[in-house]
Order: C-alpha cells, then structure tokens, then sequence
C-alpha cells in the first residue's frame, strides 16, 4: 500500500518534529515496493515512535504500512507468477516461431520432391535402359568367351585335321610315283584306241 503526500495531510496540530518523521516515512514509502518490504524496520520504528501525535486519520493509514512485511508471503508469490509468466510466454513465443519454422521447412521439403520427382522417373528409365543393356552386353562376353574357350580345341582339330592331309597327300604321291608312264603316253594310249572304234565306225 503506498501513501502519496497528499494522504498526510500536515495540520497545524502537529510538531515540527511529527512532521519531519512523516516526511521520512514518506521518503521511504517512494522506494520499490519489494525493498520496502524487505527492510521496513526503519519505517515502523519511526511509526511507533510518533502514532501518538498523529491524528486518528494518519494513524489508520500508516497502521497497514508498518506492518506491510506481512504482505511478503503474497508479494514473492505474485513476483513468482510474473517470472512464470514472462518465462511460458517466453518459451511460447518460441514454441509458435520454432513451429513456424518448421512448417516451412515441411513446405520447402514438398516443394523440393516436385521437382526432385521428375528427375528422379528420368533416372530410373535410364537405369532401365542400361540395365537391358549391360544384360546384352553380359550376352556378348559370354559368347566371346566361350568362344575364346573353344579356339585351342578349334586349333588342335585343324592341326589333326592337316596331319592326316599331309599323310593323305605323300600317300597319294607315292601312288602317283609307282603309276608308269605319264599322263601324255596315257593320253596318246587312249587316242590310238579310239581311233580303232572310230574306224569301226
């Protein structure tokens, strides 16, 4: 409770001395209201000292203020409900500007699987397209492959294959060898025996 100057009113009933100390109390009650609380020995001290010489007026407005420390119970818990306040209000304010933040981040994410979509069919056709063609290419290194496997075997049946035409062909000089004559007394043979047939004739 605070008591503004008017609230004392400095009658002539009172001595200069009372009106001193009244003005020291009301030096004293212009302070916070939290320090007052905390120190209002000084207040009360002086309270007591003069209640005698104050009218009845003044004595029922300063009874409450010298017993104001009475209030502190209320006056840490209404200091305590402002902290919490400020603090939830604080972490409020920062709760709705985190979810705002997050809200665009969501909406930068969808934005950015538009156009991530289309990029990505693109590439999974590619993959398509070069998984049918590593598959061919697969094809073709096998079929190379064996046939590569094949060429020795190729090579020795070929080199068999000579050696019985070599064989074949001393055998066949050797016949041509043990044949008397040659092709021209055959030939010239043959034509003296036709003439024979043709004379027939």
């Amino acid at each position: 409770m605070e008591i503004s100057s008017s609230a004392i009113p400095f009658q002539e009933t009172l001595s200069d001395e009372t009106k001193n100390w009244l003005k020291d109390i009301l030096s004293m009650l212009e302070r916070n209201i939290a320090d007052l609380i905390q120190d209002v020995d000084p207040m009360r001290r002086i309270f007591l000292a003069i209640k005698d010489n104050l009218t009845p007026n003044l004595a029922e407005a300063l009874i409450p203020i010298s017993n104001i420390e009475d209030q502190a119970p209320k006056m840490k818990k209404a200091q305590r409900n402002l902290t919490d306040r400020e603090t939830l209000m604080a972490k409020k304010n920062s709760n709705k500007q985190e979810a705002k933040e997050l809200a665009q981040r969501i909406d930068n994410l969808k934005n950015s699987s538009s156009k991530i979509e289309p990029e990505l069919n693109q590439l999974r056709v590619r993959r398509a397209e070069l998984e049918k063609e590593l598959k061919s290419v697969k094809a073709t290194i096998e079929h190379l492959e064996s046939n590569l496997t094949q060429i020795p075997i190729a090579i020795k049946q070929k080199k068999q294959e000579m050696l019985t035409k070599v064989k074949e062909g001393k055998a066949i000089r050797s016949s041509l060898e043990s044949i008397l004559g040659s092709v021209e007394e055959d030939k010239q043979q043959i034509a003296e025996i036709d003439a024979i047939r043709l004379k027939a004739l």
